[in-house]
Parts: structure tokens; C-alpha cells; sequence
């Protein structure tokens, strides 16, 4: 919440968020030469961000935000609902809501997951939170369910829009070429 009154704050003042971050390496750069010599760097990188937040607040940007927001919405359905259809799949029924809170819990909490893929934390992470609806003997087929939905169906059908785009964008580039030969 707090991250993101910082950010709407920096997009809606952008001159006052790049003055205060300037005086904050002004600050540390009297304090540490050694830093000093960094702080141009920085300094530079601070005018390039402000420039581009100024930039975004055009009604462009926030159209570009808008359909940020929307577009993101499908890329993190397959996570929040792989639980629902994982339940439904195996013939069990729970309220929606508190399924879909309880996958927006688990996607949260993976995110800062401090392990290496391939590890099974995602899986006990999962089960854990999941044995309030789903009984034990139907865990492991939940997990290789919900694995599968979360994984491999968005894995294969990313592949095949990516195949499809590319494909199409191919040959509209061999039409092109064999056009002008």
C-alpha cells in the first residue's frame, strides 16, 4: 500500500519527487567521498527518470498505464484461479472468493520465496494452505493439477501465440520481400 501511494505520488508530482531524491544524494555525497564520484551517475539517472515521468503523465501514459492494468489481468488469472478449477476438477466445491484469496495469498508469498526453482516449495506452500478444502488423500492430485495449470498449460499455450505471431509475422515478411523481388 505504501509503495504504492509512493509511486502515484511520484507520478502525479514529478518534479518534487526528482528534487527530493537530488537532495538525498546531495546529502550523501557530501558525507562520503568515495560515494561522491557515483552520485553523478546518479544524479544523471534521476534527470532521466523525471523526464520520463513527466512524459507519462501525458493522457498517452496514462492510456499506456491503463491498458498496462487490463493486459496484466490474464497474465496472473492463470495463477489466481489454477486453485478454483484444480478444486472443481476433482469434484470439490468451496466458495470462489475464499479460494481465489487464498491463491493471491500463496502468488504473494512465493514472490519472495528465497529458493531456486524445482525446489517444491510452491507444492508444500500450496498443500499447506490448500488442506483447509482440500482433503488429504486428494492432495497430491490437487498439486500435480494446479502444477500443471500454473506450468505447463501456460507454458504450451504461450508457445502457441508466440508460434502463431511469429508464423503470421513471417510470412507477411516473405509476402513483402517476394513482392518487391
Amino acid at each position: 500500500m505504501v509503495l504504492g501511494v509512493v509511486m502515484l505520488a511520484t507520478m502525479a508530482f514529478p518534479r518534487h519527487a526528482r528534487d527530493l531524491v537530488q537532495w538525498l544524494a546531495g546529502r550523501i555525497e557530501r558525507r562520503s567521498r568515495r560515494v561522491a564520484a557515483r552520485i553523478a551517475k546518479l544524479r544523471a539517472g534521476i534527470d532521466r527518470a523525471h523526464d520520463c515521468m513527466v512524459v507519462f503523465r501525458s493522457p498517452r501514459g496514462w492510456l499506456s498505464l491503463l491498458w498496462a492494468v487490463l493486459l496484466s489481468a490474464p497474465s496472473h488469472a492463470n495463477k489466481l484461479l489454477a486453485g478454483y478449477v484444480a478444486m472443481r476438477t476433482l469434484g470439490l466445491h468451496a466458495n470462489f472468493v475464499d479460494i481465489l484469496l487464498l491463491q493471491t495469498f500463496i502468488t504473494f508469498l512465493l514472490y519472495f520465496a528465497p529458493t531456486p526453482g524445482a525446489s517444491g516449495l510452491a507444492e508444500l506452500l500450496s498443500a499447506t494452505v490448500m488442506s483447509i478444502y482440500v482433503p488429504r488423500t486428494l492432495l497430491p492430485s490437487y498439486i500435480l493439477i494446479w502444477r500443471f495449470i500454473n506450468s505447463y498449460a501456460t507454458v504450451a499455450f504461450g508457445s502457441f501465440l508466440f508460434w502463431r505471431w511469429m508464423r503470421s509475422g513471417l510470412v507477411h515478411m516473405e509476402e513483402t520481400v517476394a513482392r518487391k523481388a
